[in-house]
């Protein structure tokens, strides 16, 4: 090998650009986003509590049948 590929020199690579630069986009949202977390977190809570309701609902009418 020859000791001329390498160099002490530091590359500035300000000059040079991705080759696909202009077309990057970046992704709309991860998959751990808190703000998704907390909605399906909020969602599952107001479910489960309709079912407790709905439940002592139909518990309440057959003990009184």
């Amino acid at each position: 090998m020859s000791s001329e590929l390498y160099s002490d020199q530091q590359d500035d690579g300000d000059d040079l650009e991705a080759v696909n630069d202009e077309i990057f986009a970046p992704k709309s949202r991860a998959k751990s986003d808190p703000r998704t977390r907390r909605r399906v977190e909020a969602l599952l809570e107001e479910r489960r509590l309709q079912r407790l309701i709905e439940d002592s609902w139909d518990g309440e009418f057959d003990e009184e049948e």
